[in-house]
């Protein structure tokens, strides 16, 4: 390798193993540990709401801090009258005798606080006092007063009305009374005053980017974890098929734990990973768990300790020692492989009945879009052999029930009566625009050029409703209001007219409405929205060109041309960055939008990006070389590099010989001859070798020391590591951040525990720059230490082949769909969607598209769908 250069060696290997990843082992025992790390008490709580919810679908938890819960006063009717007297009633009169706001506050059958609890308030008034603005009802009347100034002075207070109302709609027990009442007053003197178009036109800053909407809202289950919850317990004894659709990240993979109430569960799952993380859920709440991974015979199958019947006690802690793994009678909740489902399957049926068991099926279209996989056999079998009659297919993708009859039959023939179940949710909380190869936001009402086009993708939408959620809510609103200007205040289209209150109006409901709105539309009418909106449609994101400042676009990419003498020229010619020649400049013109370790760096912001891409070492290569690294520090971190790889294996070969020393001097091998002869002699060289201080392994150790103090620490310049201050200041010098551009967070232990490993040196400088790879490899521990900083959100950015989507269950704000993925399907390529924006709802979320007919394929029923075929060939018997 030339000190100069970058150059990675292309992995022939890659597509023989793609996948690879399926082939399970047991868990070690880091995973072992990891299942005992405690949830935050936030992510507890939706456990236990999910665990109480399968004998309660109405539960609602709230968790808000209003003035008797941060009080912990006694509640009674004259408790909240004399609270309202000393901390609200000087707040509220002054404003409705401004407004003219008429009290209805009836006080004269309200008794007099006991002087007891008048002492009471008197102790928490001072911290009552210091925590006004987080305490529920001041907030409310904080806002209360927003609404009315804005209104009284005719300024928009749209935000604070709609956000208000949001906040009433929530269940929080013993907010005072009389401070909701004026609340509600407010919100109608409000709703009078600011109409329906105001807020929809402006429903971008009021619903989509506001921080505070979901500030106090309820937790309750999603609608589908109610039907399955409700379909489940009144079918307890019915043999049944369940089509669990749900999008990702709404609970889907969590609601094994509310059905482990009432069923035993074996949890199947291709991907690894995602078995864990309901393991660890599970047990945080105390369910009794089992695994079954890479098990050959039953005997392999393990025990966590709280599902543990038979066992013997740690002698030193008390504990559980030794666990009897082949006693299973207490496991509520098995998770095991695709190719250990039948061991796990008739192991669960020796402890209970098949009636009482439901085998939950995660990702069951995992390898169904390949024409033949390995794991094929394993399914098939898995399904022929089967005898557990409560299946639960749970997918994001799933094909509909027409498109698998056959399936559907065998599994009525072979268990008889049995019923079929479909469930299908979407959810619309949040905008995950989906971004085109040229930098708009795809909508139909933009890229459908053709009107019978547009209806066709219109009416598949009003089918398939979660593709709403890919639909920039900007974008929609700007076609309603263009439609507004012709449209009749009679109509029932008219937004006055189709929304009844204030409240209707939702992200969800908005997308709605654009449907019917569109679905409704005349071809003149259409003509006339469509040339408009393509005519004033900007891109998303803008793009800082350092040469090119007037450049606010994201071009269509193309492949960088494979002439290694312009690439190795552009990463060694860095005296004179600017000094490019014009083939460079052209190259570089059709790369905007996808530079991000430089100049679009900043258009990812708020958490990690994962780019989903074929020959992940390419692009891999192509963002060293775009970085600019100088061929100084490049050279300088190579050689440390290397010098650090001969200082730890100079000391890996010390600690052995060291260890060897150590181990004959305690004479740990007993059937060593010499070993035992040495046990004989008594001398006082002997004891102090037993020791360990004796004077060679003192040198030892001391040399081994002094060569860890030898070890280079190694990082880049923040200059070089995409979103640091200084990374910006050098690439975006003129660009306004109203965003907040993500970097990496890799802490100095991490660096360390990477440059240990026995890992490619491209991989070790890419982490420095905050960006990991998932792609199959030798060594497995740097695989786990990027799936771990991602699940920590630490890193910038993870490449990833889009066989890893379905074990990528992390929170990634965006995403990249690379051009070389053109043979994905489009239950494939929503999965890869399905990556992102799993985060809180008020973020900046985007899915960016290098090929455009990706995007399109989406809105089309396939002719073909190669997973409906897969499912029909080998979900069915012999």
């Amino acid at each position: 390798m030339k000190s100069n250069t970058f150059i990675y060696k292309v992995n022939t290997q890659l597509c023989k193993e793609k996948m690879d990843f399926l082939k399970q082992c047991k868990l070690s025992k880091k995973e072992w540990e990891s299942l005992e790390i405690p949830l935050p008490e936030k992510e507890k709580r939706v456990m236990n709401l999910i665990h109480e919810g399968y004998g309660n679908t109405s539960i609602v938890k709230n968790y808000t801090i209003n003035m008797m819960a941060f009080t912990k006063l006694p509640v009674s009717t004259e408790m909240f009258y004399f609270i309202y007297l000393k901390y609200f009633k000087s707040i509220i009169e002054p404003l409705q005798t401004k407004y003219n706001l008429v009290s209805i506050t009836d006080t004269k059958t309200i008794k007099k606080l006991k002087s007891a609890d008048s002492i009471r308030v008197q102790h928490v008034d001072q911290s009552i006092q210091t925590n006004i603005e987080t305490i529920f009802e001041f907030v409310c009347l904080n806002y209360c007063k927003k609404i009315l100034k804005n209104v009284s002075k005719n300024i928009d207070g749209s935000v604070y009305l709609y956000t208000l109302i949001q906040w009433t709609k929530s269940t929080i027990e013993n907010s005072n009374p009389y401070v909701m009442e004026f609340i509600h007053q407010t919100i109608q003197y409000g709703s009078n005053h600011i109409s329906k178009i105001k807020i929809v036109r402006n429903s971008t800053n009021i619903i989509e980017k506001n921080p505070n909407l979901y500030a106090y809202e309820d937790m309750v289950l999603y609608p589908h974890q109610k039907e399955i919850f409700t379909v489940c317990k009144m079918n307890k004894g019915t043999p049944k098929l369940i089509l669990y659709t749900a999008p990702t990240g709404t609970g889907k993979t969590l609601t094994p734990i509310g059905l482990s109430n009432g069923y035993k569960i074996i949890f199947v799952c291709v991907a690894r990973h995602i078995g864990l993380a309901l393991a660890k859920s599970a047990i945080s709440i105390d369910k009794k768990v089992a695994f079954a991974f890479g098990c050959e015979t039953a005997s392999d199958i393990r025990l966590h300790y709280f599902a543990a019947v038979d066992y013997q006690k740690n002698k030193r802690s008390g504990g559980i020692g030794k666990v009897d793994n082949s006693n299973g009678s207490e496991v509520e909740l098995m998770i095991c492989d695709v190719q250990s489902y039948l061991i796990a399957m008739y192991y669960m049926m020796s402890f209970n009945t098949t009636n009482n068991i439901i085998m939950y099926w995660d990702e069951p279209t995992m390898t169904l879009d390949y024409e033949t996989h390995e794991v094929h056999k394993y399914i098939h079998k898995n399904w022929d052999k089967n005898e557990i009659p409560n299946v639960i297919l749970s997918c994001a993708t799933l094909p509909s029930q027409e498109s698998i009859q056959n399936t559907l039959q065998d599994f009525r023939i072979h268990f008889p009566g049995a019923m079929i179940h479909t469930i299908t949710s979407y959810d619309c909380k949040k905008s995950i625009p989906m971004i085109t190869a040229n930098g708009t936001c795809f909508v139909p009402h933009t890229h459908c050029k053709d009107y019978n086009l547009m209806k066709s993708y219109i009416s598949f939408c009003q089918d398939n409703k979660t593709l709403l959620r890919y639909f920039d809510l900007e974008e929609i609103i700007q076609c309603i209001m263009r439609v507004h200007e012709n449209l009749s205040i009679d109509s029932p289209f008219h937004i006055e007219n189709y929304f009844d209150l204030v409240q209707d109006i939702t992200m969800n409901s908005i997308k709605v409405y654009y449907l019917e709105v569109l679905s409704h539309m005349d071809s003149i009418e259409w003509s006339r929205i469509f040339s408009i909106s393509v005519l004033n449609q900007k891109c998303k994101y803008l793009s800082n060109n350092d040469t090119n400042c007037s450049s606010n676009t994201i071009y269509r990419t193309q492949s960088l041309p494979n002439q290694e003498n312009i690439v190795r020229n552009e990463i060694t010619k860095i005296s004179s960055e600017s000094g490019v020649s014009n083939i460079q400049q052209k190259i570089k013109n059709t790369l905007n939008g996808v530079l991000l370790t430089t100049i679009d760096a900043h258009t990812l912001t708020d958490g990690p990006t994962i780019y989903l891409v074929d020959n992940i070492l390419n692009i891999a290569k192509f963002y060293v070389q775009q970085s600019k690294i100088p061929s100084f520090i490049l050279k300088q971190l190579l050689d440390n590099i290397q010098q650090n790889n001969k200082i730890r294996e100079a000391i890996e070969n010390m600690e052995e010989e060291l260890a060897l020393k150590l181990q004959v001097k305690d004479n740990t091998d007993t059937g060593n001859k010499d070993l035992n002869n040495l046990k004989k002699k008594k001398t006082s060289k002997q004891t102090n070798e037993k020791s360990g201080y004796d004077e060679t392994t003192q040198v030892l150790k001391e040399n081994i020391e002094q060569l860890k103090k030898q070890l280079y620490y190694l990082s880049l310049l923040p200059d070089y590591i995409p979103n640091k201050p200084e990374h910006k200041t050098k690439w975006c010098p003129n660009m306004k951040h109203s965003t907040k551009p993500f970097t990496s967070n890799i802490d100095e232990a991490t660096v360390k525990e990477i440059m240990d490993l026995d890992i490619q040196n491209d991989y070790k400088l890419l982490v420095l720059m905050g960006i990991g790879i998932l792609i199959e490899q030798h060594n497995k521990e740097y695989e786990e230490i990027v799936k771990r900083l991602a699940q920590e959100q630490k890193l910038y950015l993870i490449l990833a082949s889009s066989d890893f989507i379905y074990g990528t269950n992390y929170q990634f704000c965006h995403g990249f769909i690379g051009k070389d993925l053109p043979n994905m399907t489009p239950q494939k390529i929503l999965q890869s969607m399905g990556r992102i924006g799993r985060n809180s709802s008020q973020q900046d979320y985007s899915v960016r598209f290098r090929n455009d007919e990706m995007i399109h394929r989406l809105f089309t029923e396939n002719d073909f769908n190669r997973e409906a075929v897969n499912m029909n060939v080998l979900l069915v018997h012999d």
